[in-house]
Order: C-alpha cells, then structure tokens, then sequence
C-alpha cells in the first residue's frame, strides 16, 4: 500500500509539474479583483469564518448527536453520513448553476440555509424524519458557503487575488477548529443539542455581518459584479 501512495504522489507531482502555468502569478489575468472593495472584503471573511465555526460547533459532535437524540443505530449514521456528503455535492452543483449570475444572492442563501439546517436540528432533531431533512440542508449549505466566499474573493480583493484566496482559506480553516472548540465547551457545560444551537446562533451572526456589510459599504449589486466578471473575461 505505501507504494500505491508514493506512485500515486508522483504521478500527481509530475501532472502539477506539467501542467502549471510558467508565468508569474501577478501576471495572470485574475491576478487582481476585477472590483476591489476592503471592506466587502472584510464582511464575506468574517461571515466565512462565523460560518466555520458555526458548522463545526455542531458537526464535530455529529455522530453522538444522530445517536444519542435522534436514536439512529450506528448502522443508520454512516448511511447518514452518505446522504449528507451526496446533499453537500448537490448545493455546489446547484449553487455553481447560479453562482455567476447571482454571487451575492448564493452567498447569502448558503448561510441561511446553514442557520435553518442547524436550528432545525436543535428544535426538531429528536424525530428522525425532521433530523434527516435538517442534515440534508446542513450538508446541502456546508460546500456552497466555502464556495461563495472563495469566488468573492476573485472580485473584491483589495490586493492580490491568491492572497485574498489564502486570507479566506485561513480564516475558513480557524473557524473549524474554534468551532471544534467552542462545540466542546457547549458540550462540557450542557448537551449535544446545545451544540446545535450555539452553531445556529453563530450562523445568524454571520447572517448579520453579512446584513450589515451591505447597509454600510452599500456592497456592489449583482448586476455590476456581473458586468465586471464580463469584462475581466473580456480582458483575458
């Protein structure tokens, strides 16, 4: 097996090496945000990394969650588990459809959906049938809010683009792990189902930042991040 790995690794190292482009990456076309905008970028980071957090504050105690209130077999969880990675495979799919057209309105969408997912899972989570429907809005919204963010970041970076894609993906990746953290503080002091509602609450806060980056930058419309996605293709 260690050798199905390292055959595995060069030939991914070989494709990489292949396939790069060579020129350097303030050169590329989207080397810069077609719309730069510090404090829209500010706004989708912070609901980015509210939104991590509020994901994994619940889902690190997923497994004990499904078991212990909703009373699935352990069996029925990792079937569970499936329908949850094919919802999250479906909300990139359906957002990616819209997410040029309409990349505020997903965003935004992809956050709601992760609040209602959650609270849905602390106030319902107890009758099996309310509980899969919650999960599959939960798993549907994990993707798509990774996904949004990360497609902002193309027009709204103040500065370089891949260092934008960086900030986000670092600040996506604290979030996970202080949502871990906070999930297990909820977990010392109450029970799993707590967990579910510290996450929905830190949902609708990002829900906030997101309300009240729009009313205090007045955020591009869709329409004019459109038209400049149009003409950064143009350009390419």
């Amino acid at each position: 097996m260690p050798y199905v790995e390292a055959a595995l690794g060069l030939i991914a190292l070989v494709t990489i090496a292949v396939l790069l482009p060579t020129s350097r990456p303030e050169e590329e076309p989207a080397a810069y945000a077609s719309c730069p905008d510090v404090r829209r970028f500010g706004t989708v980071l912070a609901a980015g990394a509210l939104s991590a957090t509020r994901a994994f504050t619940g889902y690190t105690y997923i497994v004990t969650f499904l078991g212990n209130v909703s009373g699935f077999p352990p069996n029925t969880v990792s079937v569970l588990f499936v329908v949850f990675g094919v919802a999250c495979l479906a909300g990139v799919s359906l957002t990616g459809a819209f997410l040029d057209r309409f990349p505020q309105s997903a965003l935004a969408t992809a956050v709601v959906t992760q609040a209602v997912g959650m609270l849905g899972l602390y106030a319902f989570g107890a009758h099996q049938v309310a509980a899969v429907v919650f999960l599959m809005l939960m798993g549907g919204a994990l993707g798509p809010v990774f996904m949004t963010t990360q497609n902002a970041m193309l027009y709204c970076a103040p500065g370089r683009t891949d260092i934008a894609l960086t900030a986000n993906s670092g600040a996506y990746n604290a979030g996970i792990a202080a949502g871990a953290a906070l999930g297990g503080l909820v977990l010392s002091l109450a029970d799993v189902r707590g967990t579910f509602l510290a996450g929905g609450l830190l949902t609708v806060g990002s829900c906030a930042v997101l309300l009240g980056g729009q009313l205090l930058c007045g955020g591009p419309s869709s329409r004019t991040l459109n038209t400049s996605m149009r003409d950064a293709d143009r350009r390419e």
